[in-house]
């Protein structure tokens, strides 16, 4: 008797045959289902002149793709950030290791990106006539990049053939690639994607947003790479995170909506709000008092911002290497600062009303002296002192069951602010730098919780 594959891998598993034949039938009815489908969605599309297929594109398009796409246009359109800045520990071994996309050179890179792009816009086909002028520049990259890697590799193993030699330099130098006509079709394909989603508040909020991030995160970095500009200073830093720019990067966040996946707009924001208190109170650990130069260890700052841009850039697009729920050591940054946030409510209670505070202590304190010096006999003070207190706990314990209710709500409020805030240190990375007694003090007074520090790996 014949026996399909199905069935033999039935047998093998210790299954009867029509087990096997059975699965083979399901598997035929969803093939059938799925051809119907696709044949459903052509015989519209062809029908309404291939409207349809954006429409649904644009409908199926994951959360977080449009943000990567401004990030990978930003990175497209600066070349320095196209130049591996993998951290010198460990170093990147071309002869040993296949290297990561942070370790491939800028000619690489720049390919990589473009196979990015095409992947990303794959959502949008009204931006695919712009996006081949851009495509026609990296294939030429392309062709020279594999034109340059012959001549060497032949090179090295024919170097008396000269005339081989010549023929592959020559063949690379017919792929020309234009830097300028690159940024150019760059830039209009920005100004495309600017005009195509005019009319979708959401998607051109998600768009800049990778824009202005990849900006926040790249443009400080680019003093460690020595170019020497005005965006490359201590100052640009500050400017960048300060309270003007850094309320347009979450009102962006705020705006994308539905682009970004559900909860990390929120926890992204509050981690930029750490890193705003961290370098608000490090600010001489980045640049001399009134001084416009990097200070000496602001390397280990710049190189933990970068780290960090990985992160958000993760988050925001949803990448599942990188967890979004708090470890228990977020969850104790979250917990001191609900802590710190009563014992500050507490404080400009008293600050305010102190009066009633001050009113209430003297009438208790005249009506417990009344008592005991009019009262004659231990029986009679203990017994109207006892009265007293009986008078005040009721009255207290009616006074606080009526804040406990009307309290009960901001409790709850508490306690998703708690989780939003044990999720955003669970996302933030601080540089990690040893700080004195002093510094120590004004970061907890800020809420901005240390990086743990392994002294003998974290430390050189």
């Amino acid at each position: 008797m014949y026996l399909s594959f199905y069935d033999k891998r039935s047998i093998a598993a210790g299954q009867p045959e029509w087990a096997g034949r059975e699965r083979l039938r399901q598997e035929e009815r969803h093939v059938s289902v799925a051809t119907n489908r696709l044949v459903s969605v052509h015989m519209s599309v062809t029908a309404e002149g291939g409207q349809v297929s954006a429409a649904i594109l644009r409908a199926t398009q994951p959360a977080g793709a449009v943000f990567a796409l401004g990030w990978v246009m930003a990175e497209l359109f600066d070349p320095r950030r196209r130049v591996s800045v993998t951290g010198q520990t460990p170093p990147f071994n071309p002869d040993t290791q296949l290297p990561l996309v942070a370790d491939l050179a800028a000619d690489p890179k720049l390919i990589f990106l473009a196979a990015e792009l095409s992947e990303l816009l794959h959502w949008f086909p009204h931006l695919h006539r712009p996006l081949r002028l851009v495509l026609n520049q990296t294939d030429r990259k392309k062709m020279a990049v594999a034109a340059e890697n012959l001549a060497t590799a032949e090179a090295a193993e024919q170097a008396d053939d000269a005339a081989y030699v010549e023929a592959a330099i020559a063949a690379a130098a017919e792929a020309a690639f234009s830097e300028a006509e690159f940024l150019a079709a760059v830039t209009g394909l920005h100004q495309a994607i600017l005009d195509g989603f005019a009319d979708d508040p959401e998607r051109l909020s998600a768009y800049q947003l990778g824009l202005a991030l990849s900006d926040l995160v790249w443009l400080p970095s680019l003093a460690t790479l020595g170019k020497d500009s005005p965006d490359s200073k201590p100052s640009a830093l500050l400017s960048l995170f300060a309270r003007p720019h850094r309320a347009t990067v979450q009102t962006l966040l705020s705006g994308a909506g539905t682009q970004l996946p559900s909860g990390t707009a929120t926890m992204v924001s509050r981690s930029l709000n750490n890193w705003a208190d961290w370098i608000d109170v490090n600010t001489a650990r980045i640049r001399p008092p009134d001084q416009d130069n990097w200070a000496p260890g602001a390397d280990v700052v710049l190189d933990a911002l970068r780290v960090q841009g990985w992160i958000w850039r993760s988050v925001l697009v949803a990448n599942p290497e990188v967890s979004v729920q708090p470890g228990i050591g977020a969850w104790v940054h979250a917990g001191s600062s609900i802590a710190r946030a009563a014992r500050m409510v507490s404080g400009v209670i008293l600050r305010r009303f102190w009066p009633l505070v001050v009113l209430g202590l003297l009438t208790l304190g005249g009506l417990l002296y009344l008592v005991i010096s009019n009262l004659s006999g231990v029986s009679e003070v203990w017994a109207s002192l006892a009265t007293v207190a009986a008078v005040l706990g009721s009255g207290t314990w009616g006074l606080s069951s009526g804040v406990s209710s009307a309290l009960s709500g901001v409790g709850y409020e508490v306690w998703n602010a708690a989780k939003l805030d044990a999720a955003a240190w669970g996302i933030t990375w601080l540089p990690a730098v040893s700080v004195t007694t002093a510094e120590r003090a004004k970061l907890e007074l800020r809420g901005v919780a240390m990086p743990e520090l392994r002294k003998s790996l974290d430390v050189s």
